[in-house]
């Protein structure tokens, strides 16, 4: 074992100092493709306008990757959030990113399209299984104590970070 780390260092070191001049250059050119590089000028040519445009494609997709940041930012963090918001409030939240919607055309589209319940009764509006196993709602459970002292269980249905990355996202990318 001790013969054989000299050599892995060095194989290490060499592979190292190879992905350092493929990150800084574009390519790491070994002795004979600097030979074909040198006895054919067209080829020299053509390579080195194959790295222009990469590099160029590289500096375009830096720029952009600089710009999304902050909403990147935004969405983690709100995808990780424990906070939860009523569905009217995520429809003034599609309303700013320029879909007409409002807190009842919102529920009846999460009704019709499997979110939501949408059988009259107890369980109506409430998360369907799909939608909890997406984790896109929650729902917030609070007793009310009646003045004749009975209690009662009201649920409310809030949806989650996730949630709301999801349906903005559905919203924008479907028009």
């Amino acid at each position: 074992m001790q013969s054989r780390k000299p050599i892995a260092k060095l194989f290490k070191k060499e592979v190292k100092a190879i992905l350092k001049d493929i990150r800084k250059n574009g390519m790491y050119v070994n002795s004979k493709l600097l030979d074909d590089m040198l006895e054919n000028p067209e080829f020299s040519i053509t390579m080195l306008q194959k790295l222009k445009v990469e590099k160029e494609n590289q500096k375009i997709l830096t720029k952009a990757i600089e710009a999304q940041k902050p909403k990147v930012v935004f969405a983690d963090a709100v995808t990780i959030s424990s906070s939860t918001i009523l569905v009217g409030e995520l429809a003034k939240l599609i309303k700013q990113n320029g879909v007409d919607i409002g807190q009842n055309r919102l529920f009846q589209w999460l009704r019709e399209n499997g979110y939501l319940i949408k059988k009259k009764g107890l369980d109506y509006n409430m998360p369907t299984q799909k939608s909890m196993e997406l984790e896109l709602f929650k729902v917030k459970e609070t007793i009310i104590t009646k003045s004749n002292g009975e209690n009662t269980i009201n649920k409310t249905t809030k949806v989650t970070g996730k949630g709301q990355i999801y349906f903005i996202n559905k919203f924008i990318n479907n028009g």
